[in-house]
């Protein structure tokens, strides 16, 4: 891993260097060291909760006036593979860019995975850039929140629906939801179950502070899981409708 972080600063004092002698006067010689694609991995990738696919982070870019003739990224582990094209515009300057990889054979698994990733360009001729590296797969987690909440004991408590998935391998770990309205704020807990399927957990908010009633409100959680002693999060924020409950 610390080679591939060499391997990235390196390219970024080269190209620090390139604009620095643009801006300086250099000469056209001088300034072919930026003429050709650049396509660089980055460390970590994260993998979708049911394994079907990795995304993977890179840094990209193009000279002006050239057409991309490919842009690619494959991604394998022992147990599966896949590859995807992304898009690239010839503007000159490096971007991130993130690249969904879908599995076209096996899951994906949390751990190591090796990635490449290869662009060509053209303009009269061709020229390319690739890159390899082992990356770290971290799970990511997807959390949705229900776009309702129903009012319960008159106001001193909301129970809003949560919907959580993450990859197998992680672990659940005590997560909130805040459910605030003017004055009335509180919270409510839940812990995900990453089995790589959706779960939805009915969560009590009650209010800290104030009382609340059937209107708009805003509502914030953070679900929270762990692998091999690293913390990840999934979040979502979103204005809800609190409800009367049934009769």
């Amino acid at each position: 891993m610390e080679a591939a972080v060499s391997r990235h600063r390196i390219r970024v004092l080269i190209l620090a260097a390139v604009v620095a002698l643009l801006g300086a006067g250099g000469t056209p010689a001088e300034a072919r060291l930026s003429s050709g694609p650049i396509v660089d991995i980055q460390s970590a990738a994260g993998l979708a909760p049911d394994g079907s696919s990795i995304t993977v982070q890179l840094l990209a870019s193009c000279p002006e006036r050239w057409t991309v003739v490919e842009a690619v990224v494959a991604v394998s582990q022992p147990q599966a593979s896949g590859q995807a094209s992304f898009p690239l515009t010839c503007i000159g300057s490096l971007r991130p860019i993130s690249v969904r990889v879908p599995s076209a054979v096996g899951t994906f698994q949390l751990g190591e995975a090796q990635a490449n990733a290869s662009v060509l360009i053209q303009r009269g001729r061709t020229e390319q850039a690739q890159d390899a590296e082992v990356v770290d797969v971290q799970p990511a987690v997807f959390v949705d929140l229900a776009d309702t909440a129903r009012l319960e004991s008159g106001g001193e408590a909301v129970l809003i629906d949560v919907t959580v998935a993450c990859p197998v391998g992680a672990n659940g770990q005590q997560s909130y939801v805040n459910v605030s309205q003017g004055q009335a704020s509180g919270n409510g807990s839940y812990v995900p179950v990453c089995d790589g399927r959706p779960h939805t957990f009915t969560v009590r908010a009650l209010a800290f502070q104030g009382a609340y009633q059937a209107g708009t409100a805003q509502a914030l959680t953070f679900a929270n899981v762990e692998h091999e002693g690293i913390g990840f999060s999934g979040v979502d924020e979103s204005p809800i409708q609190i409800v009367l409950s049934p009769a």
